[in-house]
C-alpha cells in the first residue's frame, strides 16, 4: 500500500506542496502539459529550480503571472474554468474540492454566499495553478492513503486585500478547525489558506503511521529564508499491509445467562465485529462471570460499545489497541464431484500455504450427497493439490 506522509512542522503552502511532489517523481513536463488544459496559458508560466534552505536541498516551484487579471474571480467562475477544461475527472474533483473548502471558509468569515464569494489572493492565477497542480501530482503518484503531522501556522501579521491581519489568516483558522495545529514557531505566516485547504481535503488521518518503509522524500521550499528550514517535507512510503492495528473491547459480566450472551454475540458480529469470544472468570465475592472480548477495526469501536451497553448489563468497558499480523489470503472456488466449494488459502510464502474449506459449503454438500463432511474436505484438498501441480 502506497501512502503519503505530510510533515508540516514548518507549515504548508500551495507552491511548497508542488515543489515537494516534483521531488517525489512527478514529471515537470507532464505537469506543464496537464496545466495547459486549463486554457489559461496566456496568464501564466511555471518554473522550478533547486535551492538550499539551512543546508538542505529542496525544489522551489514558481508560477509567473504573464497577464494582469484585475477583477477577482468568484468560486463559481473558478469552478467553471476547471469543469470546462479537458483535465481528468480525478483532477477536476480534487481541485474543486480544495477550492470549495477555501470558499466555504471565506464565505463564513465574510458572511457571504459561497458561490459568489470573491477570491483575492486565492483567485489569483498562481493559486489556481497551485491547487490544480496538486490534483495533477496526486494522480501521477497513485497513492492509497494520506497522513499528516500537526500543522504549524506561524505567527506575526500578513498584508492582504483586507488590510493587515494577524497570522494565521481568518480563513486558515476556519479551515483547520478540529485539526491538530501549533502556533508561534516564527513571526511569519507559515501555512496559507491554500495549504490548509490541501491538508483538509486530502488528509483523513492525523495519527502516527506505523509499520512503513520510506521510499522517497520530497522537500518543497518556501519563499523566505528563516532560522530553520522553511520546507515542506512529503514522504512517499510503503505500508506493510500484513500488520494492521485493531482494537479489543472487553467487559466483565456476572448477571447474564449464556443464552442472552449468544444473542449479543450475533448482534456484535452483525454490527461489524471481526471476532467475539468469552472466558469464564471468578469475580468479586466468588461470583462466576464472563469476560466478553470483541475484536474490531478502530472505526467500529463506538458502534460496538453501543451494542454492548444496550444489550448487556455492562456498565463499563476496557479498550486497547493491538497489532495483528495477517497472512495474505484469497478465496477460491473449487469444482468437485460434490459441487463447487469455496476455500480460503492463506499464504506463508510461495511454497507454504494453508487451506481451509468453507464449513457452510461443506455442510450443504454433505447433506445434499449424504456423505460425511470429512469426505467433502478430503475431496476438496485433493482437487486443490491437482490445481497447484498443473
Amino acid at each position: 500500500m502506497n501512502i503519503l506522509y505530510y510533515d508540516c512542522n514548518s507549515g504548508i503552502s500551495g507552491d511548497m506542496n508542488v515543489g515537494a511532489m516534483l521531488e517525489l517523481g512527478v514529471s515537470f513536463e507532464i505537469l506543464q502539459n496537464e496545466l495547459s488544459k486549463l486554457n489559461l496559458n496566456d496568464e501564466f508560466k511555471i518554473s522550478h529550480k533547486k535551492v538550499i534552505k539551512c543546508d538542505i536541498s529542496a525544489t522551489k516551484f514558481d508560477v509567473i503571472c504573464t497577464k494582469q487579471y484585475t477583477n477577482p474571480r468568484t468560486f463559481r467562475e473558478i469552478k467553471n474554468i476547471i469543469l470546462n477544461s479537458s483535465l481528468s475527472d480525478f483532477v477536476k474533483e480534487k481541485s474543486i474540492d480544495i477550492f470549495k473548502i477555501i470558499a466555504g471558509a471565506e464565505a463564513k468569515v465574510h458572511n457571504m454566499n459561497l458561490e459568489d464569494i470573491h477570491f483575492h489572493e486565492i483567485g489569483a492565477i498562481d493559486s489556481i495553478v497551485d491547487i490544480v497542480a496538486c490534483g495533477i501530482c496526486l494522480e501521477q503518484l497513485q497513492v492509497d492513503e494520506i497522513y499528516s503531522s500537526h500543522i504549524e501556522l506561524g505567527g506575526g501579521v500578513i498584508q492582504c486585500e483586507h488590510g493587515v491581519l494577524n497570522a494565521p489568516a481568518p480563513a486558515t483558522c476556519e479551515i483547520l478547525k478540529n485539526i491538530p495545529i501549533s502556533l508561534g514557531k516564527t513571526n511569519f505566516e507559515l501555512t496559507t489558506p491554500t495549504g490548509a485547504a490541501i491538508i483538509k481535503s486530502l488528509v483523513k488521518n492525523f495519527n502516527q503511521i506505523q509499520n512503513f518503509e520510506i521510499q522517497k522524500i520530497g522537500y518543497g521550499a518556501g519563499k523566505k529564508d528563516l532560522n530553520f528550514p522553511n520546507l515542506l517535507r512529503i514522504m512517499l512510503c510503503k505500508k506493510d499491509t500484513n500488520q494492521i492495528y485493531q482494537t479489543i473491547i472487553e467487559t466483565n459480566v456476572d448477571d447474564m445467562s449464556g443464552e442472552d450472551f449468544s444473542y449479543v454475540y450475533e448482534k456484535l458480529l452483525n454490527g461489524g465485529a471481526l471476532d467475539v469470544f468469552s472466558n469464564a472468570i471468578f469475580m468479586k465475592k466468588g461470583r462466576i462471570g464472563f469476560k466478553l472480548s470483541v475484536l474490531c477495526n478502530n472505526k467500529d469501536v463506538k458502534k460496538l460499545k453501543d451494542i454492548i451497553f444496550n444489550h448487556t448489563s455492562s456498565i463499563g468497558t476496557r479498550e486497547y489497541q493491538i497489532k495483528k499480523t495477517e497472512l495474505k489470503r484469497e478465496i477460491l472456488q473449487i469444482s468437485t464431484k460434490y459441487g463447487k466449494i469455496n476455500i480460503k488459502v492463506s499464504k506463508i510464502d510461495e511454497k507454504n500455504y494453508r487451506i481451509k474449506p468453507e464449513f457452510d459449503d461443506c455442510k450443504k454438500a454433505a447433506i445434499n450427497h449424504n456423505v460425511p463432511i470429512s469426505k467433502i474436505k478430503e475431496e476438496i484438498l485433493n482437487e486443490y493439490r491437482k490445481i497447484r501441480k498443473s
